[in-house]
């Protein structure tokens, strides 16, 4: 970690003299706001936009000579072991450091990490076409074969769960098996990847052993402390810089079954700011996403009291300088619906978008339908027709940046289960009438 590397570089320097440090010369010197002061109080301490205030401070620098360069440009501009808070007017990444000295000692340097952000979005990845797939839940035996499909239809883009409950199941014990092996395949197949962070482990949403109330899954509870969040999106973010290309942060959090246990906007937000300034830390050039909003982000006349008009309650306050790209997650009927409704919905939000002047990108990250029978009580389609969806919603749709449909494959070898028959393939990978709709559609 940070702070223990310039702890022992100040020992091994300020030590290197023979004989003992002057009586009150403490050697262990440390620079802060270090890695683990964002871990531990939020990443604001090192991360915002600019202009950007850091407070920088030494502790333990008792009997010596303390001078700053807290813009990193090789200028001394402060002393002491506690400076004025430090003003960062321009993006950028800054390393301010101090210098240290003992009398007759040799001197010693210490430097941290700023990230100032501006308020241009994170230059966005080329390519419109994607799919949701859950890779790391799925048969690892399957996982090449899948990939293989999705770049033979010339998909661009997949999105793919990180889950938080998987990666860290206990309290500081990270895992990283299950993707890691995902991500590789993916990335050494030239998919873009958006990749959605949440799924609360039961430690961090203090989810008790009992009963769940039905329909809800453990990982759908907010966590308790957004610091936990955050700390988790920045071990992710930079394990996989490079790998990759954007991250959505949580998913549907304007729906029940997603956030639990009721929908609540002012903690989105907050959670949502707490993970955006994780990821810029680690990565400042990453996309980050808002979570898909269920419907259109505004109110469709469906939802519950709590779910509705989250877009405006993200534009309201700080949640609208937390993102580089909107998310909606719009399903429209094929049939009793249309696409003149998906396209209305889309462009509600969109609409909305424009009324606060914000040219932001905006993405679908999952629509589609389901073949499976009487779907949310509507009426059922057949795979033809999916396949017909599919080339509306793909060649028509006007709008969105980016398009990703769910889900590439069946979720279980179920026919009477519509929540299973969403995919292009069926469970053992053979081929539906979408898949090949995609492929003709990209030719």
């Amino acid at each position: 970690m940070v702070r223990l590397a310039a702890t022992m570089v100040a020992m091994s320097v300020l030590g290197a003299c023979s004989g003992v440090p002057p009586a009150g010369v403490n050697v262990h010197p440390s620079l802060h706001p270090t890695l683990e002061d964002a871990l531990a109080q939020g990443f604001q301490v090192v991360a915002g936009r600019a202009p950007y205030t850091a407070r920088l401070w030494v502790d333990d620098a008792d009997g010596l000579a303390v001078r700053w360069d807290t813009h990193g440009d090789g200028v001394t501009d402060a002393w002491g072991a506690r400076p004025a808070p430090v003003r960062f007017a321009r993006p950028g990444v800054y390393r301010p450091s101090v210098t240290l000295q003992a009398p007759g000692r040799s001197a010693v340097t210490l430097s941290t990490r700023i990230v100032v952000l501006g308020d241009a979005p994170a230059p966005l990845p080329p390519g419109r076409y994607g799919v949701n797939e859950d890779l790391a839940w799925d048969p690892p035996q399957q996982i090449a074969a899948e990939i293989a499909l999705m770049k033979a239809a010339q998909v661009e883009w997949l999105r793919l769960p990180l889950r938080w409950n998987w990666l860290e199941p206990q309290r500081g014990q990270d895992r990283w098996d299950r993707t890691d092996t995902v991500v590789r395949q993916a990335d050494d197949a030239e998919l873009r990847l958006l990749a959605v962070l949440g799924g609360t482990p039961r430690w961090s949403s203090g989810l008790d052993g009992g009963a769940l109330p039905r329909g809800l899954r453990p990982d759908s509870f907010e966590p308790s402390d957004a610091r936990d969040f955050a700390a988790y999106v920045y071990r992710v973010v930079d394990r996989y810089r490079g790998r990759v290309d954007a991250y959505e942060m949580l998913n549907e959090p304007n729906s029940p079954e997603h956030w639990a246990p009721r929908p609540n906007a002012a903690r989105f937000v907050e959670l949502l700011c707490a993970g955006y300034l994780a990821a810029k830390y680690a990565d400042p050039g990453v996309p980050v996403v808002v979570g898909g909003l269920n419907g259109n982000g505004l109110s469709l006349g469906w939802e519950v009291p709590e779910a509705r008009d989250f877009l405006k309650a993200i534009y309201a306050g700080p949640g609208a300088r937390c993102f580089d790209v909107m998310a909606i997650h719009p399903f429209a009927h094929p049939t009793e619906d249309g696409l003149a409704v998906l396209q209305r919905w889309i462009d509600q939000a969109r609409g909305y978008m424009d009324q606060q002047g914000d040219r932001r990108e905006l993405w679908v990250t999952e629509t589609g339908w389901s073949s499976g029978n009487t779907l949310w009580g509507h009426a059922t389609i057949s795979e033809d027709e999916q396949a017909e969806w599919l080339r509306d919603v793909y060649g028509k749709v006007t709008g969105p940046q980016k398009l990703f449909w769910y889900n590439f494959k069946e979720t279980r070898a179920n026919p009477s289960d519509p929540e299973a028959q969403w995919g292009w393939l069926r469970y053992d990978l053979e081929p539906k009438p979408a898949y090949g709709a995609f492929a003709a559609l990209r030719k």
